[in-house]
């Protein structure tokens, strides 16, 4: 048995153990691991559960009520996380992101062609080939590709992305936003951080009748954090942040560009020439959790 099998099937295995804990979860077999239930139910220890979040009533969401107060109108948003395969491979992604962007980065492009992929690993390390094939099949699984084969005489991986809304928003970023949500939700549930609202993907009409959209606010312990997520061509978009920070009102420190890949070295000048927090995704999560700590 080769390494890569062997690989695979620790991954198969570890999946299958984290799957079997959020089924436990979710059937009131683990309760010592839930916490208020009008906020988290379905929580458990391991990096891959699930944190589902029950919003609070409209009126008492500190979110909303920030945004209404700086005279924004509100025109749809989210408070309730995604499924859980969304999460779960949105999970797998992000926690595995260094060895996996090649590989996601070679089928986002194919998203605009319509064809299929081609990922040749040949000069990859196994522990890369092990987690892409694994990824490859869990999205195959799950009919984010319609077709997907892997030839291991030549190490090439093939298939087609579907073509519908969902699986167009996942890898077109997505799944970056759904990480982040839930690694901070996580984040908070083992803080033991209980006073905090959030809104996700709001739609909104400022003052003077431009539209934007909020990947997440959140506020915490009544600090207000604002935090957008992009898996490229964040060069479009960095002046227009900057600019809608001042009518946000969120401090810069509290105002965050999350890039899934930035040249190494780059944050700190962002950062310092546009005002805002803008940082890569290892650093973000370290980012967030030490902001998080001050609050």
């Amino acid at each position: 048995m080769d390494n890569i099998l062997i690989q695979n099937l620790t991954e198969e295995i570890k999946l299958l153990r984290e799957e079997l804990h959020c089924i436990r979860s979710y059937l009131g077999v683990d309760n010592h691991n839930l916490i208020n239930s009008k906020k988290f139910h379905n929580t458990a220890k391991n990096e891959e559960s699930l944190v589902t979040f029950v919003p609070k009533d409209e009126e008492n969401n500190d979110a909303i009520k920030y945004l209404l107060s700086k005279k924004i109108n509100i025109k749809s948003y989210k408070v309730e996380t995604e499924d859980d395969i969304f999460f779960k491979l949105s999970n797998y992604l992000g926690n595995r992101y260094p060895h996996l962007k090649d590989l996601y980065n070679t089928i986002k492009p194919s998203l605009s062609t319509g064809g299929s992929f081609y990922y040749n690993m040949q000069n990859k390390p196994q522990e890369v080939i092990a987690y892409a094939t694994q990824f490859c099949n869990l999205l195959h699984q799950n009919a984010f590709l319609t077709n997907y084969s892997y030839k291991k005489s030549s190490k090439i991986i093939i298939g087609t992305p579907q073509r519908i809304g969902k699986v167009i928003n996942f890898f077109t970023g997505g799944w970056l936003e759904n990480y982040i949500l839930h690694f901070l939700l996580q984040l908070l549930k083992t803080k033991e951080i209980n006073n905090f609202s959030f809104v996700q993907n709001c739609q909104i009409e400022l003052p003077n009748g431009d539209d934007f959209e909020i990947d997440m606010l959140f506020v915490i312990n009544d600090s207000p954090i604002w935090i957008e997520c992009k898996t490229g061509d964040y060069q479009r978009y960095i002046s227009k942040y900057a600019d809608f920070r001042k009518k946000l009102g969120t401090s810069a420190d509290k105002s965050i560009l999350l890039v899934s890949d930035l040249p190494e070295g780059i944050s700190k000048n962002l950062t310092s020439t546009f005002q805002i927090k803008v940082c890569d995704l290892n650093e973000g999560k370290m980012y967030i959790e030490d902001l998080v700590d001050k609050l």
